[in-house]
C-alpha cells in the first residue's frame, strides 16, 4: 500500500485537453483593388410594406452588394444584429457588417475578409459632444465575432464622427489603425450642408460626400481627392424604391494612393452614411394616428442631429362647434 502511494505521488499528471487552436484569419493579397465601387442595398419588402403603412418596428437587418466597375459583384456586406435592438433603436443599435469575397451564398463556408463592429450609441442630442454618441465603425481584419461575443481582433482601420459631428455638414474622421483623438486622421469625409436627403436630396440635390486629407481642410477652397455619392434613382421604379423604402445606393470614389486600410475604413464610411442619414424609412409614409400622409421634403443636420422637414396631407376634420 505504501508504495502504490509512492507511485501516485511521483507519476506525472495527465495532460488536460487543449482547445483546439483557432484558425487564422483569411487575409487578401489585394482586398480592394479597384479605385471605383457601387454599393447597392438590397430591398426587404416586408420592411418597405411596414414603413410606408406607418409601422415603423419591422426594421430587418441590411445586405449590401458592391460591385465593381465591370459589374461583378466584389464583396457583400451582411448585418448580424439582434431584432429587438434594431427594431427600437435603430440606426444606434449595436451591430456588425461582415464583408464576404464575391456573392454570399448564405453558408459558413463562404470567405469572411473584414468585420465591422458598430457599438451601441445612444441618440444623438445637438450637439454630439460625448464618445457614447458618435456613429463609428471599427474594421477589423477577418472573421471577428464582436458583435456577440465582445471579441477584439487586428483593427485595421476605424471611422468615427469627431466631437459636434462637423458643425452644419456631416463629417467622418478615418484613422489608419485605432481611431485617436490626439492624432492626425489620415483621411476627413465631409457632406453636404446643412441638408440631406429627402424628395429633394434624392431627386434634386443628390448628397456628395466629399474625401479630404486633413490638411487640405485648412485652405480657403478645399477639393476633395474623391467623393462618395449618393446614387439618383433611375427610372420609375427606382424612383418608387426612393419614396417608399429605405434601400439606397452609392457611388464610391477611392483617393489614389490608399492604403488597403484607408480604403476598408472608406467602405466603412459609406456603409456608416447610410445608417445614420438614410435608415430613417422611406420619404413617403402614412401617419396612421393623425391620418395623414408625410412627405420628408430634407433633413437639417446640425451638431450630428437630424431634424425631418416634413409636409402632411389630410388628417382628421374637426367638428365644428
Amino acid at each position: 500500500l505504501l508504495l502504490l502511494l509512492l507511485l501516485l505521488l511521483h507519476s506525472p499528471p495527465s495532460p488536460r485537453p487543449s482547445r483546439p487552436p483557432r484558425p487564422p484569419s483569411p487575409k487578401m493579397p489585394h482586398p480592394i483593388p479597384n479605385q471605383k465601387y457601387f454599393l447597392k442595398q438590397k430591398i426587404d419588402y416586408l420592411e418597405a410594406i411596414a414603413n410606408a403603412a406607418g409601422f415603423g418596428c419591422c426594421e430587418q437587418s441590411n445586405m449590401y452588394s458592391v460591385i465593381d466597375e465591370e459589374g461583378k459583384v466584389a464583396f457583400t456586406a451582411v448585418e448580424k444584429s439582434s431584432c429587438f435592438c434594431r427594431c427600437c433603436c435603430n440606426p444606434n443599435h449595436k451591430f456588425q457588417l461582415n464583408l464576404y469575397e464575391g456573392k454570399w451564398d448564405g453558408k459558413e463556408n463562404t470567405k469572411q475578409v473584414l468585420t465591422m463592429y458598430h457599438p451601441f450609441k445612444w441618440p444623438a442630442c445637438c450637439p454630439i459632444c460625448f464618445d457614447c454618441q458618435r456613429g463609428e465603425l471599427i474594421v477589423y481584419d477577418g472573421a471577428v465575432n464582436a458583435w456577440e461575443n465582445d471579441e477584439e481582433g487586428t483593427i485595421l482601420s476605424h471611422a468615427k464622427q469627431p466631437v459636434c459631428g462637423g458643425g452644419f455638414r456631416p463629417q467622418f474622421d478615418i484613422w489608419d489603425g485605432k481611431a485617436d483623438d490626439e492624432k492626425e486622421p489620415a483621411y476627413v469625409i465631409r457632406g453636404p450642408c446643412c441638408c440631406i436627403g429627402g424628395i429633394c436630396g434624392d431627386f434634386c440635390c443628390l448628397p456628395t460626400f466629399g474625401i479630404f486629407e486633413k490638411k487640405e481642410l485648412e485652405a480657403d477652397e478645399p477639393k476633395p481627392l474623391s467623393e462618395i455619392k449618393k446614387d439618383k434613382p433611375d427610372g420609375l421604379g427606382a424612383g418608387a424604391r426612393e419614396l417608399l423604402t429605405d434601400a439606397d445606393n452609392f457611388t464610391i470614389n477611392l483617393p489614389g494612393g490608399s492604403n488597403d486600410n484607408t480604403k476598408a475604413a472608406i467602405f466603412a464610411s459609406s456603409l456608416l452614411i447610410d445608417y445614420l442619414f438614410f435608415e430613417e424609412g422611406g420619404n413617403i409614409y402614412c401617419d396612421m394616428q393623425e391620418q395623414q400622409l408625410v412627405c420628408v421634403c430634407t433633413n437639417f443636420y446640425c451638431g450630428g442631429c437630424l431634424c425631418p422637414c416634413t409636409c402632411r396631407f389630410g388628417g382628421k376634420q374637426e367638428e365644428e362647434n
